[in-house]
């Protein structure tokens, strides 16, 4: 009897044992699939804020490509001329001008993410690689070439601008003019003629070339994966 008794409490506590094993085993696959939901919305979330700053960088790429290309055409019209006697005194103005368009990628989403030490944004491996290439080596070589940019157009700006003597420039204001107009106007010529006139102008153009064709690549990069993410984010 007392074996009957003994033995009926071992199966009844075996029992009880494996049901909260069970219970465990349930509460734990529960939290991860909890988890994992959680860090899929905030994946997805990320995914979004990324593929709107993204787009805010395709606009700025948009808008420095038009304005690149104005210049370069504008510039090609003045520098494929030998004599500029016929060319008004502020379209010449205009190529001795420091022109140039400064941008730096929209990492706010990317900074966040970067912070909170998350190395991978989506399932798919290649557009977390994608997304990190962009925010990180594209980064640099881009920065690398506005900075570039800048410098210089500064730099030739200030030979325009200040060391030069010969050429007085216009501002827009009402003070007086000390250099008669059509002498002026014969200094610039002589200025943009000359060698050392004619190479910056032609390091201009050039750069500027270049320039242009980084925001075209660029903006192509950033399109490319504002659609992957978008692909991404349409099959979760």
């Amino acid at each position: 009897m007392e074996k009957n008794k003994t033995g009926k409490y071992l199966k009844y506590a075996i029992g009880e044992i494996i049901l909260v094993v069970i219970g465990i085993l349930i509460a734990l696959q529960i939290n991860n699939w909890n988890s994992e939901r959680l860090a899929n919305a905030k994946m997805t979330t990320y995914l979004h804020n990324l593929k709107e700053d993204l787009v805010s960088d395709t606009l700025a790429f948009n808008n420095a490509i038009g304005f690149y290309k104005y210049v370069i055409d504008y510039k090609t019209k003045l520098l494929s001329l030998s004599q500029y006697e016929n060319i008004s005194t502020d379209s010449l103005s205009f190529i001795i001008t420091p022109h140039y368009s400064n941008y730096d990628l929209n990492t706010t989403t990317f900074t966040k993410i970067k912070n909170l030490g998350i190395s991978k944004l989506s399932k798919n491996d290649s557009l977390s690689k994608k997304i990190y290439n962009y925010y990180t080596t594209r980064k640099k070589i881009f920065n690398t070439i506005i900075n570039w940019e800048v410098e210089s157009t500064n730099n030739e700006g200030n030979y325009w601008y200040s060391s030069q003597n010969e050429f007085e420039i216009k501002h827009s204001n009402d003070f007086p003019h000390f250099q008669d107009k059509n002498e002026n106007r014969q200094n610039l010529i002589k200025l943009i003629s000359e060698p050392k006139g004619r190479n910056n102008l032609l390091f201009d153009f050039q750069r500027k070339q270049r320039v242009l064709r980084e925001y075209e690549k660029m903006r192509l990069i950033a399109i490319e994966l504002i659609s992957k993410i978008q692909n991404d984010l349409t099959v979760r």
